[in-house]
């Protein structure tokens, strides 16, 4: 049926032919400018065209509901010119609902592409899922724009996140929204491309015999007792916390004093042997192996191993009076000292602590102290004796 679409014929539409489930009124005024109306009275615009391609389709404007007849008719006018300009309405609404959320790109393609070919993949994988996920996770890759990321941005400085994490996690997303964009998953713009990174400061802060040892004491009487057992187990090894959590019994040689820590799961991509002293011996003997748990540091809410350590970390550092900017890695910076100072050669303590360039080891060349290392040392020994 043909008709000028009129605000009167909206208020008083013709009834629809007997055995018809909608009656369809094209517009004489506007070509392909439709109205359709429905048994139920309600009453919806169109407009509908032939894209480039030569089929014929369809663009929903709006309801009568919502919008009078002259904005409808304005919209079908400008959708009309897109297609005289060689653009396709439909098209674009079909991209738009066919660009993935956050969610489903990160966990469908962009993890399982990063799994085998970053060595970081398991801090990816966690950044993701503790963070990125839960603040984008609903929203379609076209959605995120730059705000967002300063946003989050401002979210993790609350966090007390240091800038260096920060940057990591802006970092992470300008990768998985330049692939999504190479992989035409949708189209735009990076949303991370013009946001500023934070000024990172190098920072290498030392545990003190006295705060090590007040360390140690907490360890004692906290609760988590798998969190408390990897903060150890971090403070007398030297390792890095990734390491530590995902360790396993399999990785332990008790008989020659050495934690293995495989390829797939060291920083550097090569297998990596921990020397383990007397100390971190007993912890290990200590562990309580539970019945088909292959891991050192059990999660009791699931049947993996523990995957944070943020809150037990943050009650040990107000047992023991540390400094709120006292992070788990600085344990790794004071086993270090303790190595150097006891005479370690810089060789011996990048390979214990499986530094692939010889930089960053240099950076405890200065650390000569040895009676402070024989002072923490003995603390160490002395408070997992008594444990």
């Amino acid at each position: 049926m043909k008709a000028k679409i009129t605000a009167a014929l909206v208020k008083a539409p013709p009834p629809l032919p007997h055995g018809q489930r909608k009656l369809r009124i094209t517009d004489t005024e506007v070509t392909g400018f439709v109205m359709e109306v429905w048994p139920t009275g309600g009453i919806t615009f169109w407009c509908k065209y032939t894209d480039p391609a030569g089929r014929s389709r369809e663009v929903k404007i709006g309801k009568a509901a919502d919008i009078s007849v002259e904005q409808a008719r304005r919209k079908a006018k400008e959708l009309r010119a897109q297609v005289a300009l060689s653009g396709d309405p439909a098209g674009d609404k079909d991209k738009h609902r066919a660009v993935p959320t956050f969610k489903a790109f990160v966990t469908e393609q962009y993890l399982p592409f990063a799994k085998d070919r970053l060595r970081s993949y398991s801090d990816q994988e966690s950044m993701c899922r503790l963070r990125l996920i839960p603040t984008w996770g609903a929203k379609r890759l076209d959605e995120i724009r730059t705000t967002d990321i300063v946003e989050l941005q401002r979210r993790l400085r609350d966090e007390n996140l240091s800038p260096s994490t920060v940057n990591r996690h802006v970092a992470l997303a300008k990768r998985v929204f330049n692939l999504a964009l190479r992989w035409q998953a949708y189209e735009g713009r990076n949303p991370c491309q013009h946001v500023e990174f934070a000024r990172e400061h190098q920072r290498e802060r030392f545990l003190t015999p006295d705060e090590m040892r007040r360390l140690f004491q907490a360890l004692d009487d906290e609760p988590s007792r798998s969190a408390a057992n990897c903060i150890a187990l971090l403070a007398l090894t030297g390792a890095r916390k990734s390491e530590a959590l995902n360790a396993r019994f399999d990785d332990i040689d008790l008989p020659n004093r050495v934690w293995t820590v495989p390829a797939s799961r060291s920083k550097s991509g090569k297998v990596r042997r921990i020397p383990l002293s007397e100390a971190a011996v007993k912890l290990l003997v200590g562990l309580p192996p539970e019945p088909d748990c292959p891991w050192l540091f059990p999660n009791a809410a699931s049947d993996g191993p523990i995957e944070n350590i943020r809150r037990c970390w943050n009650r040990l550092k107000a047992a023991a009076t540390l400094p709120s900017d006292t992070r788990p890695h600085d344990l790794r910076h004071s086993f270090a000292s303790l190595l150097v100072g006891s005479g370690q050669s810089l060789y011996s303590v990048q390979t214990i602590l499986g530094h692939a360039s010889p930089n960053m080891t240099a950076r405890y060349s200065h650390l000569s102290n040895t009676s402070l290392v024989d002072r923490v040392l003995g603390i160490q020994a002395s408070d997992r004796a008594g444990a």
